[in-house]
């Protein structure tokens, strides 16, 4: 009997040693779980454009408002085009690009770089942190901004069915705070670029905002409207 209490309380002690050893590599591997929501889709700056959406725009920066229509075109010989029509309230501007990872526009018509250079600080802007695939769950972080000597975090705040101008959507609200202001973009899940933004400088001036406005997209899968 006393051999079998001092086998059993030698176990005991291995045990609560093992566990003791084992705790941090457990708490790390339950806080990464907590932290990366497996379960949840991911978004990544033209997901679902192989599903040639046509998507118009409302865009305003300082005192410059314009419609830009972009039709994503089919893939062709491994490479997907986009074909952007800018009405400026006067002659339609149209020009066709082919899209890179960075969603960067150089190569354009001297007429439509103006509205390009809007269009790249504007609705293409995103690619500054979603170009890999980011989670869409609260609370989920998609990157640090700095903004003077402050660091803000850009995460997901808000998520559900969602009205815009082209209609209703499931949908998904990431901000930021700058100064009083909270900055503000909405997702949908498989549109290739974000549906609005609202963004203001840290004087609580609009810097710029966009909303889409008209949406044809028969093929994309996961569309309530």
């Amino acid at each position: 009997m006393p051999n079998i209490r001092i086998i059993a309380i030698f176990a005991v002690i291995v045990i609560a040693a093992v566990a003791g050893l084992a705790w941090p590599f457990l708490s790390t591997m339950k806080l990464g779980y907590i932290m990366e929501p497996v379960q949840a889709s991911q978004w990544h700056m033209g997901k679902g454009s192989e599903y040639t959406p046509e998507m118009t725009y409302q865009v305003t920066l300082n005192q410059t408002t314009f419609l830009a229509d972009m039709k994503f075109l089919p893939v062709s010989q491994g490479t997907q085009q986009l074909l952007v029509k800018i009405n400026p309230g006067s002659s339609e501007i149209d020009q066709t690009v082919p899209i890179g990872l960075v969603y960067d526009f150089v190569d354009v018509s001297v007429p439509s770089k103006p509205y390009f250079d809007i269009l790249d600080q504007s609705v293409f802007s995103m690619r500054d942190y979603a170009t890999e695939s980011k989670y869409l769950a609260k609370d989920a972080e998609w990157g640090d901004l700095f903004i003077g000597a402050n660091a803000e975090k850009l995460k997901v705040t808000d998520s559900g069915k969602m009205s815009f101008k082209f209609g209703s959507e499931n949908a998904y609200l990431l901000s930021y705070r700058i100064g009083a202001k909270m900055n503000k973009i909405w997702i949908v899940d498989n549109l290739p670029l974000p549906v609005k933004a609202e963004i203001y400088d840290p004087d609580g001036n609009l810097q710029y905002s966009y909303e889409l406005v008209s949406l044809k997209a028969p093929s994309t899968p996961g569309l309530i409207s």
